[in-house]
């Protein structure tokens, strides 16, 4: 199903085929306050991330850099780096890779992802929708310790094809903006999407401002002996320059 997925993908944009008709790139970043819900298993219990571990907040941040050409057939291409990684100490009790944890639980968790997304726009004026694909590379692992467990660990590095979309409203004479993208897949009960949403205000002279909301959900069933339920989700507020 998920080769069915991309070659269909793939096949929309290249019949389509349109891009910008100038040059153009933008850097950008963002402050997001993300707060983490949901569970995981590997080898042992469910561990809830909030009851059993203490992660709720995970404040942090994400980049980009987007550049786009006149050149038809060959995609645009924007890169965009989230940084997910903390840590946190909890009393708690749970099996995990076949061994027993109780009282003091040290823990790291890590959710690094970087997107490579290949995209075309297929309009371009007060209304902008770009489609393509995007190769999400997955960053993760998670390790637990304590004072009566030796520490046990799980790591799992993917890059993970999903369909990407863009719209964009161009609210006239204003310089203000209305922006939502989202990467999809879904396969063999295993989920996973990466929803923004907000306003963008954008400078003649190419500065911008930006705020919204971005949502993650990562659903995994028997990955690796690893299955999860995981949500990431929060405001952001960020900057970029457009030239």
């Amino acid at each position: 199903m998920k080769k069915n997925i991309v070659l269909l993908s793939l096949s929309t944009i290249l019949a389509l085929g349109a891009n910008a008709d100038t040059f153009g790139f933008e850097l950008g970043g963002a402050y997001w306050g993300a707060e983490t819900s949901g569970d995981f298993r590997y080898k042992g219990d469910k561990i809830d991330l909030d009851r059993d571990l203490g992660y709720k907040d995970f404040n942090t941040n994400f980049v980009w850099a987007t550049f786009e050409h006149p050149i038809p057939i060959i995609p645009n291409l924007k890169i965009q780096h989230t940084q997910l990684d903390e840590n946190s100490s909890k009393n708690s009790s749970f099996v995990f890779d076949n061994k027993a944890y109780t009282g003091a639980i040290n823990s790291t968790l890590k959710l690094n992802q970087t997107d490579f997304i290949f995209y075309y726009e297929l309009l371009d004026n007060w209304v902008n929708f770009d489609f393509g694909l995007n190769a999400k590379y997955i960053d993760a692992s998670t390790q637990v310790n304590s004072t009566t467990q030796i520490a046990s660990s799980k790591d799992l590095n993917y890059v993970i094809p999903m369909v990407y979309a863009k719209a964009k409203f161009d609210l006239p004479f204003s310089g203000l903006s209305l922006e939502t993208d989202v990467s999809y897949i879904t396969y063999d009960s295993n989920t996973f999407y990466d929803l923004k949403g907000g306003l963008s205000y954008e400078t003649s002279f190419g500065l911008g401002a930006t705020v919204g909301y971005r949502t993650q959900k990562i659903e995994l069933d028997d990955v690796s002996d690893v299955y999860s339920d995981i949500q990431v989700k929060g405001a952001y507020a960020g900057l970029f320059y457009h030239f």
